[in-house]
């Protein structure tokens, strides 16, 4: 019975492609007629006109933008709509064939041996007839080749979770080849494609060995040698966001190996090394040659690399080396910027993996400090990031942009500023984070103001104004807290608000005498604040005798100003 009923599945078989190959060799005779017919048509001297060649736009015509390239969206149209019935045939033969197998099995028709050959024997006939089918008709081949390595992928599974034919290794490798035929034909042909498919074929081929305990040093090693491959084809065909697809796959797989902590995570972490090294290389030699357009997929994939890295060595290194080997990829990635820069002027590449460098190097930090000690360290780093940015590439709008590294020491320096420690007197470390962003903050913002003025980049000066605002806003934090911790409140309340008062007015008519607004505007805002809180608090709060001396010499200062800057005029 089993011998008819596999003569009966071969002619199902070939009643299903001989339609495609008849519509094949009648497409082939049409072109070839209509090629005979042109050259016979030139032979009269009835050549096809020339197309018209376009008008240039006149005057007062509007012009359209140039296409910029079509999106990913519309590439996928693209696809979808070339051969979409040879596509929609394709994914209706690999149901069938799905049903027509379980149907078979369900009646026992073929013994476990004959499914499975069956199955592979399926596959390998769509692989040769996509690899002969590709040499003249890309798109078509490549559907061919890509549902055979498919039918391969779902016998082997079969195999291994119904029967528990073959070992997960044996099943690993035949899939392993069939994907590798498919990334061969996408390099011979460079279709983009057929190098996707392979490499999802491939990435996805552990996932159907069924194997109860997997080896997760071989599931690595083996991810490595597909991503290797992948690497190879991007960098042979072009195709750079190959590579990015690859860092996705890596990173899937490894989100519940970090979040299990198996006993193998230090022999896995040299093959993350492994991983990052080679993504490492590749976008290097690309960026190096490609166009600023076509840098985004390397782009994106050079800040991936860093987060995969950086995730790996937080969760797998031990505590003791962390902040030695974050220090040290800090390094490769800083160099390779520069390099970049050096060698191409580009600066894209340079601002993403200074990026990585200074996420690495915050990184490296947080392992080794803690507190207020980190929050120093951090408003360091942000600053040395800063001034760097400005000195070697004398960009401000670019140095203005790296300060918002200080988020991360602003949002530390929170407990600073609430902290219980300041009713017991000064705490000196909350004391010093507090002096040293103020400080800072202060610093640079008044440096890249005057910058910003002297070389009037206008649309530079108020972030630059803001920076220092918010160094002196610490500033005035610090003296109130001092003061509470160390005077009585009515006393400290006093001393803060003459010397605001007193700051106030200095910038204020330093503004006014000099023409700078934004000093005037900024001293007559403190000013209002001291006014405010006066009226709105402390004349609540306070003693009377405390109210009666702050509100006097508050009102004194302001009086002064009267006196001060003032020339005499004629009656």
């Amino acid at each position: 019975m089993e011998p008819i009923i596999l003569i009966i599945l071969l002619v199902i078989a070939f009643l299903l492609l001989s339609p495609l190959i008849l519509f094949s060799s009648v497409s082939r005779l049409r072109r070839r007629v209509e090629a005979l017919e042109l050259l016979l048509e030139q032979k009269q001297g009835r050549a096809p006109s020339p197309a018209p060649l376009p008008t240039p736009p006149t005057e007062g015509t509007p012009r359209h933008p140039s296409h910029t390239g079509p999106t990913a969206l519309e590439l996928f149209a693209q696809w979808a709509k070339q051969d979409w019935l040879l596509k929609l045939g394709a994914l209706l033969l690999i149901i069938a064939f799905g049903w027509l197998t379980t149907y078979a099995f369900m009646n026992n028709w073929i013994g476990p041996m004959g499914r499975i050959a069956l199955g592979i024997g399926a596959g390998v006939l769509f692989l040769l007839l996509g690899f002969f089918r590709i040499r003249k008709f890309i798109h078509q081949g490549g559907v061919f080749l890509v549902l055979g390595s498919t039918v391969i992928l779902m016998t082997i599974f079969a195999a291994r979770s119904v029967y528990g034919f073959f070992t997960p290794t044996t099943a690993l490798a035949v899939m392993f080849l069939s994907t590798a035929f498919v990334g061969l034909a996408s390099v011979k042909y460079n279709s983009r494609a057929l190098a996707l498919s392979s490499l999802i074929l491939a990435s996805v081929a552990p996932l159907f060995t069924h194997s109860p305990d997997p080896n997760l040093v071989g599931l690595f090693t083996y991810l490595l040698i597909v991503i290797l491959g992948a690497v190879w084809i991007a960098i042979i065909i072009r195709r750079h966001e190959l590579t990015a697809a690859a860092l996705i796959i890596v990173a899937l797989y490894s989100v519940p190996v970090l979040g299990s902590r198996p006993v193998d995570l230090p022999t896995l972490l040299l093959i993350a090394y492994a991983f990052s090294a080679a993504f490492f290389v590749t976008n290097t030699a690309g960026l190096l040659k490609l166009e600023k357009k076509e840098m985004l997929p390397d782009l994106l994939t050079a800040a991936g690399n860093g987060l995969f890295l950086l995730a790996w060595i937080m969760i797998a290194a031990p505590d003791e080396w962390k902040s030695l080997i974050i220090v040290g990829w800090m390094l490769v990635f800083v160099i390779g910027a520069f390099s970049i820069f050096t060698i191409s002027h580009k600066r894209e590449p340079l601002y993403v993996y200074v990026g990585v460098g200074i996420a690495m190097l915050a990184a490296a930090l947080s392992s080794e400090l803690q507190g207020a000690t980190l929050t120093i360290a951090y408003t360091l780093e942000a600053g040395v990031v800063a001034l760097l940015a400005f000195g070697l590439l004398k960009d401000l709008k670019l140095a203005l942009r790296t300060c918002l590294l200080f988020v991360g020491p602003i949002a530390l320096s929170i407990d600073s500023l609430t902290s219980y420690r300041w009713f017991m007197g000064i705490p000196y470390e909350d004391f010093f984070v507090l002096l040293i962003l103020g400080v800072i903050l202060l610093g640079l913002g008044t440096f890249f103001w005057s910058q910003a003025r002297a070389t009037k980049t206008t649309d530079c000066v108020f972030p630059s104004g803001l920076l220092a605002d918010a160094g002196s806003l610490y500033l005035y934090a610090l003296l109130w807290l001092s003061l509470q911790a160390t005077l009585l409140n009515a006393t400290a309340v006093m001393t803060a608000l003459a010397v605001y008062t007193i700051i106030g007015l200095i910038t204020h008519l330093t503004g006014k005498a000099n023409g700078q607004q934004g000093l005037k505007v900024y001293g007559g805002v403190v000013l209002g604040c001291v006014v405010a809180r006066l009226l709105l608090i402390d004349v609540w709060s306070m003693e009377l005798s405390g109210r009666i001396i702050t509100f006097f010499l508050v009102g004194a200062l302001l009086i002064s100003t009267a006196f001060v800057g003032r020339k005499k005029h004629s009656s």
